[in-house]
Parts: structure tokens; C-alpha cells; sequence
């Protein structure tokens, strides 16, 4: 059934897959942002020009709405949860949170209950002071617990794809082509990876089930910091020069001490397929490795 929806932040990277999904299933979708990326589809998309951070704007521009689903990629506070469930109330039947694995902290083997949001304290401090994962754990919490509608959060690992704009792994794969070294805290330490195609089919999925709660959500099978490097490697034809040290990228690839993953199994018992982080991470390395040195 054609569904009306929302998506705050559709414009760029896993939003912008996400609405095209939408829009190929027949949905009618609106896209809020505000106006810095073009909002270009192969379908009509409405679009309503909001700022997020900005309660008024919000309010202003979401007065008349009425949609079955509303996405949520640009809450980091709790003042924006609160804000989404003011303004939405009445108007939104279900309501997907992007979260992060970030919210269980140094966990080192995550599965969903490792974080309860409905029994996590809900504090107001403003904007901007606190961390990113305390920002994503207060988000949650104000959502499953003051929130009117069915609710998802979805805690996403590191997404990686060809449209990533924070360039990380094409930084890494750029350095090895180039003979520079790369930076690697921990070679030995793995991490769970989803790819900007498949977070953005889990998002649709959840648009077509009636699930709630948090939920993982993540390739299945986790990589170290060397096999990613030895992917590089096949791909470019070039040795790497691997120092144990932190690196001075914002979002660098390899930042983890220590190994930390999550399980989809929740997500999987429900009925979504994930993809083997082994078989598609490779092609995406020869792919940047393509794009850099035109092998």
C-alpha cells in the first residue's frame, strides 16, 4: 500500500538512497531539509525547506503534514527528540531514528539490550554538550519514553560506500596508491561495517514492517584494521606502510583500540537479510582503487 513519508535529511549519502527506495516502491515522499543539496530524483519528491536544529522552522514547515512514516537522520540531542515528538504528534504513525552503535560505549560484543533506552535517564543540557553516543543514548531515551508513536532506532556501525562523503575509506585507499603510510591504532582490532546500500534497505524495510524497539544493524561478519588493509593492497597492487598510531583524519577507518561488534541477530530473526561484510567490501576497495589510480 502506498505510504505517505517523511525523511528529514534526504538529500546526500544513505538519505539519498533511502528516498529513491521509496519512491521506486510507489511511496509518496517528502524530504525536509534545508535546501544546501539538490533534491534530485527519478520521481517526484515534495520537498519542505526546515531547519532541524530550529524549533520554529520546524514547526512551521511540519504544520500541515500528515505522513505514515517520518525519518529521523539529523537527531543528535535530546532537545531534537523532544522537538520531533511535540511537533509530530498527531501527524507521524511510525517514526525511525538513525542511531549509532556509539550509544553502547566501550561494549566490546554489542547486542541491543546492552543499551536500554526506556529505562535510560533523560537529561537536558543542550545542544552540543555532550558527546556524539551520549547525544544518540539521550535521543533515544526521550524518544521511547515520552514518544506517542511507534518508534525504531536504528544502530548503525561504520557505513561505507561510494557516495560516502566523509571520504574514509577513500583517504586510506588514496594513501596506500600513493606510497604514503597509514595509521592504524590497533591492526588486530575488529569492527562491524555496513554499506550505504544495505543501510539504506533496512531503513525501507522498516517502513514495510511493524517492528519496534532498537535494532542493530549491520553486515554480517566482522573485519580487523589489517584485512582492510590487505584489501587495499590486492586493489592498488601496493604494500602498506602501517603505523600504530592514531590518525588525523576527523572519521579515520581505523580508530579502534579495541575490537567492537554488533549482532543483527535481532534483525535477522525478523526476517532482513544482511549481506557478508567480506562480500561486498572487497569490490567497494577495488572500486575507490579504480576511481584513484584507473586500474
Amino acid at each position: 500500500m502506498k505510504k505517505r513519508v517523511l525523511v528529514l535529511g534526504g538529500t546526500r549519502y544513505v538519505g539519498k538512497r533511502l528516498v529513491q527506495l521509496l519512491l521506486d516502491s510507489g511511496d509518496a515522499v517528502t524530504v525536509g531539509t534545508r535546501g544546501r543539496h539538490p533534491v534530485s530524483f527519478s520521481g517526484d519528491v515534495a520537498h519542505l525547506k526546515l531547519d532541524r536544529f530550529d524549533h520554529d522552522s520546524m514547526q512551521t514547515a511540519l504544520a500541515k503534514g500528515d505522513w505514515d512514516v517520518v525519518y529521523d537522520q539529523q537527531c543528535y540531542a535530546p532537545e531534537d527528540a523532544a522537538v520531533a515528538i511535540e511537533i509530530l504528534k498527531g501527524k507521524a504513525g511510525r517514526y525511525i531514528l538513525c542511531s549509532t552503535r556509539m550509544v553502547y560505549g566501550e561494549t566490546t560484543q554489542a547486542k541491543e539490550d546492552a543499551f536500554d533506552p526506556y529505562a535510560y535517564p533523560i537529561a537536558f543540557s543542550g545542544r552540543g554538550s555532550v558527546d556524539y553516543g551520549e547525544g544518540k543514548r539521550l535521543s533515544e531515551a526521550v524518544l521511547f519514553q515520552r514518544g506517542t508513536f511507534s518508534s525504531v532506532a536504528v544502530r548503525f556501525p561504520i557505513i561505507l560506500g561510494p557516495d560516502d562523503y566523509t571520504d574514509r575509506l577513500r583517504v586510506q585507499v588514496g594513501r596506500v596508491a600513493a606510497g604514503k603510510h597509514v595509521n592504524v591504532v590497533n591492526p588486530d582490532a575488529k569492527g562491524s561495517l555496513i554499506s550505504s546500500v544495505e543501510a539504506a534497505s533496512f531503513l525501507a524495510w522498516l517502513s514495510r514492517v511493524h517492528f519496534t524497539g532498537p535494532f542493530n544493524a549491520c553486515s554480517a561478519g566482522s573485519v580487523a584494521g589489517k584485512e582492510i588493509v590487505a584489501f587495499i593492497e590486492e586493489a592498488t597492487g601496493k604494500t602498506a606502510t602501517v603505523l600504530r598510531q592514531p590518525d588525523d583524519q576527523p572519521m579515520s577507518l581505523f580508530w579502534a583500540r579495541a575490537s567492537f561488534t554488533l549482532s543483527a541477530a535481532k534483525a535477522q530473526h525478523c526476517g532482513f537479510p544482511f549481506l557478508r561484510t567480506r562480500d561486498w567490501l572487497p569490490l567497494l576497495v577495488q572500486d575507490e582503487a579504480a576511481q584513484l589510480t584507473g586500474r
